[in-house]
């Protein structure tokens, strides 16, 4: 009997509106970079003659072809939220038709080789970093311009500019990476599993479709997706794309949803706690992505920031509270609060024991020994449950902490999630995969055995980082501890839910999603013991959010 929870029918409301008079459009603008090549790029400024502060977002995906309409025909049964958008406005890009009218000058570029800029395609490499630096420079300085510079945009707009910040521009006085990834090596192996299905996606039918081919441009690397296959370690390949994170002083307002888990959830408050900005702002959400960005909050809020920033208006935001979290009770039911860090302060990292033998989770772990045995091939797999007796919110990094062994074999790959179920045993659903999955899970991580070896300067008790510098292969029937780390999630479980964790050999919850595991390694058996020595159990970030009520928004 399915869920009362799920949901079976997309939902898409597309709004289209037009730029008014008050906005002058300066279209195909050549803008010439460092090394002589030309970038093209679109600007949106008020008609009222003055300097105002500027507004940027570069893009891979052409920035007159790759509007939200066209974009969003590419993603059948996507589950896309209410979105409205002017007609010359690019995919997750800032809208003129908002920021110019508030006394903004918007400009929207296409990244070098792609759309009608000059120059070989070579999105994430360092030429792509320069050319941004050049931009935002060369900004700064124009007749319409203040002198202060701002970056804004979604993913791949996000990307960039977490790769520009670490360079410190002089115009730079700002900028909101709206949950884009900035570890390279994570997006193309998920705790050392490779990912074969969204960055081919994102090439074969966004990025190489946009290549200026007719212009004579070439590619820098022309295949970084076979690339990618040829170093399953992190290495030096990778350590080309690392980014400085540390050395970004800038203010910054972070976006970091719990809804994008795979693809930006983990390195958007990766990024938040690294960069040494004194002055940064969480803003957290579990909806569609592109309606939390344009949608009026999310606006207010981050008009709220560059009108500080980058117009001097005192409006309260350097009082207010640094972090803004949205903790979902399902899909659509949440509350919000307010909070000075993250990890919130006063979480409890609270212990629940696997027992295998009775397929459960406990606050005292079993004394017995015992192991459940599960098919790797994905027709069966390993549930342990754990039914609240308090109303309880979960908020943060869960660790999973297991004892396994492969009974046929050198290696294994293991995918967990943590599930939410009510008190009449239905699943409670979330959104997931950027709010395009309105029936995702709660949280999930996954892991290939072989890269177990933790980064120990990295890993915290509650977060365990790999190094992925080197394969520690099974003996079959090897019984090894390894630690999973389970993506940020923030879930309220009332009295007489249930939380359920599930390890199994292949992706959870395939419907609807764009991450493809294909080259897992599994074969046999898999066993996860539990009980006596083996001390497997799941590590929850419990949070006191009545201890929070003090801390208000100003």
């Amino acid at each position: 009997m399915a869920s009362r929870h799920l949901v079976t029918q997309p939902r898409i409301e597309l709004i289209r509106f037009k730029l008014g008079d008050e906005i002058v459009t300066d279209l195909d603008r050549m803008v010439t970079m460092r090394d002589g090549v030309d970038l093209c790029v679109n600007i949106f400024r008020p008609r009222q003659p003055g300097r105002y502060p500027v507004i940027i977002a570069m893009t891979p995906y052409g920035k007159d072809h790759s509007n939200h309409g066209e974009f969003y025909r590419k993603l059948p049964n996507a589950h896309l939220g209410r979105l409205a958008s002017s007609e010359p406005n690019t995919f997750e890009a800032p809208e003129p038709a908002y920021w110019v009218p508030n006394g903004y000058v918007v400009i929207q570029g296409d990244t070098r080789g792609q759309g009608k800029s000059r120059g070989d395609a070579g999105p994430f490499h360092h030429e792509d970093q320069r050319d941004y630096y050049d931009l935002i420079e060369w900004a700064g300085v124009q007749e319409w311009s203040n002198g202060n510079v701002g970056l804004s945009g979604v993913s791949y707009l996000a990307v960039s500019q977490w790769s520009v910040a670490p360079l410190r521009p002089p115009h730079l006085k700002a900028f909101v990476p709206w949950e884009g990834w900035n570890d390279f090596y994570l997006k193309f192996h998920f705790g050392g599993i490779p990912e074969t299905g969204f960055m081919k996606y994102l090439y074969d039918a966004i990025v190489i479709p946009k290549h200026n081919a007719k212009d004579g441009c070439g590619w820098i690397e022309p295949d970084i997706l076979e690339h990618a296959r040829q170093h399953p370690l992190r290495d030096e390949y990778w350590r080309y794309f690392d980014y400085d994170l540390e050395k970004v002083d800038v203010p910054a307002l972070v976006c970091a949803s719990f809804s994008d888990q795979g693809l930006h959830t983990r390195d958007t408050f990766e990024g938040f706690k690294r960069i040494s900005s004194p002055e940064k702002w969480l803003f957290n959400h579990r909806r569609p992505k592109w309606e939390a960005y344009y949608r009026e909050d999310g606006l207010t809020v981050q008009k709220r920031f560059l009108d500080h920033f980058l117009k001097g208006v005192d409006n309260g935001i350097e009082r207010s509270p640094r972090v803004r979290l949205e903790i979902n009770e399902s899909r659509d039911v949440y509350k919000i609060i307010h909070c000075r860090q993250w990890p919130v302060e006063g979480t409890q990292y609270v212990p629940f024991y696997l027992d295998s033998g009775k397929a459960a989770l406990s606050r005292q772990p079993a004394a017995a020994e015992h192991f459940i045995a599960y098919a790797s091939d994905g027709s069966e797999q390993a549930v342990f449950n754990f039914t609240f007796d308090a109303d309880t919110d979960i908020i943060g990094n869960t660790k999973l902490k297991l004892w396994v062994a492969a009974e046929e074999a050198d290696d294994m790959d293991l995918f967990v999630g943590i599930k939410k179920f009510d008190s009449a045993g239905d699943e409670v659903y979330f959104y997931g995969l950027g709010g395009t999955n309105p029936n995702d899970i709660v949280a999930r991580g996954w892991l290939r055995v072989s890269h177990r070896e933790l980064d120990p300067r990295r890993s915290t008790p509650w977060q365990p980082v790999l190094k992925h510098q080197r394969r520690l292969m099974l003996k079959p029937g090897e019984i090894v501890a390894v630690e999973i780390e389970i993506l940020p999630s923030g879930t309220t479980f009332r009295k007489g839910d249930t939380l359920r964790v599930v390890v199994q050999g292949v992706r959870i919850t395939p419907d609807r999603d764009s991450l493809v595991f294909s080259d897992v390694i599994n074969r046999g058996r898999h066993r996860i013991h539990t009980g006596g020595r083996y001390d497997s159990h799941v590590l929850l970030p419990v949070v006191d959010t009545a201890a929070l009520a003090g801390i208000w928004p100003i």
